[in-house]
């Protein structure tokens, strides 16, 4: 890649691998934060993504990237970037961040490159580009053919069937007796043949392509092989035999997604003079053609997602608990509401005697039909451990290790596991990673809780918890939340804080109470009832 030595202040990311995003500036002197947080000026909403992932600037001396400690990295060039570091981009560099990779221009849409192997040093001599006015001197039964395969092209209701109307097309149309669909497969230089065509053969097993006819396509030019002289070619075209050729790049929005391969090894006799137009102009229908298919692929799968989304979200309510019978002895109260997607939240109370009763309450990292999954999954074992008797340190030692061995990598979630004994008036618990939870004392008073021990969960499966233990009395309470209460912001940006549920919850008279005015409050300062992520809040503690 060539770099320039002058400094660029102002860079357009245009993504070109991974889920559908739209294309961003960089303005001189801007700096943008990206991540999955709702706070971000680059919203890149996957699992893997912190919530504050990184930053990009542009200052007098050129473009930087900042990585903020991310969990996953990011990469320019393939290069991981050292944590809060900056790293210098510039025009053509490709940044990945989590699923996506973007590539950097100076205008927006620019082409995509191209990795391609140059087995000819002559290849630019043979290659023809045909001008709007070239396609404009096709013979009128050319135009009416180029309709009429138009028209058949656009009636594809997949990338395959457009592949084999592509092929059938341009053999009808140029005199060629054997054309192929290609799809180049990474940056390696792989193909993919998408549909052939050869007589009646469609199999393209034992056929091989020139890498050089692919090579003057790669730009987006039409490499046209017609007078039978291979000698500006590659050795590629000599070894297959082939006397005429044409090969055209299909684009979408700039950017290279397949060729039309047409080569001519010895049988045929006549090839249409005008067939490098006629393909161009075929490969610019199935461009279009092709755009289309991805977008109704896209509103299928959303449209399928959505679907997943509201069934998981359905299949959490049955998991939330509806009536422990906690008696006399154990008040409580609860909030599960799900964010804009399925929730990764995880809530369980669980009666184990008169007397106890064991609380659960974790997060899942990231959000949708994945971390529901996960979730669901973590609960039952977590389920199952304490009502065998297991204590909280031993079902998070457990369950971290049914995670880190069963779960996609990056994928981890916090959890705190707490059993309440009323006869002996304690609480013993393990606290993995969580730490959003306070302890409201009878008298009035509201504790900020320990620091958590113990590490995330999912991360290193040989890791070991502790139990701890916090003696209770008659009417202190227990209030543990998801991050999406201290982290929640307003319009200012400024976050709700850990600090304001303290106040809250010393001034709330009863469990329900704690629960209900810490929402309340939350909504309020979020000025909106959709807040920007799953919000769980749980209090229990002894009756008085």
């Amino acid at each position: 890649m060539t770099q320039g030595t002058q400094s660029i202040q102002r860079l357009w990311f245009e993504p070109i691998i991974g889920p559908d995003l739209d294309g961003f500036w960089l303005e001189p002197g801007q700096e943008l934060l990206f991540g999955r947080g709702s706070q971000c000026d680059i919203k890149l909403p996957e699992a893997t993504i912190s919530r504050q992932h990184g930053r990009f600037l542009s200052e007098e001396q050129g473009c930087y990237l900042i990585d903020l400690g991310s969990r996953i990295g990011t990469f320019v060039n393939d290069v991981e970037c050292q944590k809060d570091t900056s790293t210098k981009i510039l025009t053509g560099d490709m940044v990945r961040v989590g699923p996506w990779t973007f590539r950097t221009s100076v205008r927006k849409g620019a082409p995509v490159s191209m990795q391609t192997v140059d087995d000819s040093i002559e290849v630019e001599s043979r290659v023809q580009r045909m001008t709007r006015n070239d396609l404009g001197h096709l013979a009128q039964h050319r135009l009416t053919l180029l309709m009429e395969c138009s028209a058949d092209i656009n009636k594809a209701i997949n990338i395959n069937e457009l592949g084999e109307l592509l092929v059938k097309s341009a053999i009808g149309g140029t005199g060629f007796q054997r054309a192929a669909m290609i799809m180049p497969v990474g940056d390696s230089g792989e193909i993919e043949v998408v549909s052939f065509l050869d007589g009646d053969s469609r199999d393209a097993a034992s056929t091989t392509f020139s890498r050089s006819l692919l090579k003057g396509a790669s730009r987006g030019d039409v490499a046209c092989l017609l007078s039978g002289d291979t000698a500006g070619f590659g050795q590629s075209i000599a070894d297959l035999n082939i006397h005429s050729a044409i090969c055209s790049g299909v684009t979408v929005d700039n950017i290279l997604v397949a060729y039309l391969y047409l080569d001519a090894r010895e049988q045929e006799q006549y090839i249409q003079p005008d067939a490098a137009g006629f393909c161009q102009a075929l490969c610019q229908m199935a461009g279009l053609a092709y755009a289309n298919l991805r977008r109704l692929e896209n509103q299928i799968e959303q449209a399928r997602l959505e679907h997943d989304l509201s069934a998981a979200s359905e299949a959490q309510q049955l998991l939330i608990p509806d009536d422990v019978g906690a008696g006399d002895v154990f008040e409580w109260g609860l909030v599960f509401k799900p964010g804009r997607e399925a929730s990764g939240d995880l809530l369980d109370i669980i009666p184990l005697s008169e007397n106890r009763l064991a609380l659960v309450v974790g997060d899942v990292s990231g959000k949708g039909v994945g971390a529901a999954i996960l979730m669901s999954s973590a609960q039952s074992f977590i389920h199952a451990q304490i009502t065998s008797g297991c204590s909280p340190g031993e079902t998070v030692t457990a369950v971290n290790k049914f995670v880190a061995k069963r779960s996609p990598m990056n994928r981890f979630l916090t959890l705190w596991v707490g059993i309440f004994d009323a006869h002996a008036k304690e609480l013993q618990y393990s606290d993995a990673g969580h730490g959003h939870w306070a302890i409201r004392r009878a008298n009035g008073e509201a504790e900020a809780p320990p620091t958590p021990d113990g590490g995330l969960i999912g991360i290193d499966e040989n890791s070991e918890y502790r139990n701890a233990t916090l003696f209770v009395e008659q009417g202190d309470r227990i209030i543990v939340f998801s991050d999406g209460i201290p982290e929640q912001q307003r319009a200012s940006k400024e976050q709700y804080g850990v600090e304001r549920v303290y106040e809250l919850v010393a001034a709330s008279p009863s469990a329900e109470e704690d629960v209900n005015r810490l929402l309340d409050a939350v909504k309020h300062w979020a000025g909106t009832s959709q807040l920007d992520d799953d919000t769980t809040i749980v209090s229990l503690g002894l009756k008085n």
